[in-house]
């Protein structure tokens, strides 16, 4: 055997084994992850470990009545009191007779809010003057009795996913814009 052939062989056989522990290394990580994953499971489906109860609500009323809030239960996430939440507009059992101005209008935004997403609203107040709020936290409410007929708001973001209503004083749905966007605008 030549000198030259020998050296291929003995510069070689570092690539073999290191390419050869790769491949035991990754077939470990996946044994561990794939062993670790179905303890995980069992212990899951035994009750051993608390579920998490959350209730999703529609959004704000419109001409249709609204679906029942949904109750959800996710195992493995910390135990919670499920708090069920009126949808905007319907009546809960009041104390007292309120009276309600016909004129009386909601501007509603909500959505996906990403985190360290500043959120713009932008809305028509009682005089009509646009009127902006900047770095708002999701949900956002404003009940407003205007004076002239001009009914406006709009949301923006850079990432969040916005939703917009406009609701009257009976919770219909007079305007809406639920296409989970960066921006959303409702107008009448």
């Amino acid at each position: 055997m030549s000198d030259k052939k020998r050296r291929q062989r003995l510069v070689q056989w570092p690539r073999v084994a290191l390419t050869t522990g790769g491949v035991v290394l990754a077939a470990a990580a996946t044994t561990f992850v794939v062993r670790t994953g179905d303890a995980a499971s069992i212990t899951a489906d035994s009750g051993a470990t608390p579920t998490r109860t959350v209730v999703a609500i529609p959004g704000p009323r419109t001409s249709t009545p609204p679906p029942a809030p949904v109750t959800v239960t996710v195992p493995g996430l910390p135990v919670e009191t499920p708090v069920r939440v009126t949808p905007p507009g319907a009546a809960a059992a009041p104390l007292a007779q309120v009276q309600v101005n016909s004129a009386e209008i909601v501007y509603t935004v909500a959505g996906n809010q990403r985190p360290d997403d500043p959120v713009t609203i932008t809305y028509a107040d009682e005089a009509g003057a646009l009127r902006t709020v900047e770095n708002v936290s999701l949900p956002w409410r404003l009940t407003v009795i205007p004076t002239v007929p001009v009914n406006y708001v709009t949301a923006s973001s850079n990432g969040s996913q916005l939703n917009c209503w406009i609701t009257d004083a009976h919770g219909a749905t007079v305007a809406a814009s639920t296409d989970n966007t960066i921006s959303a605008t409702c107008n009448r």
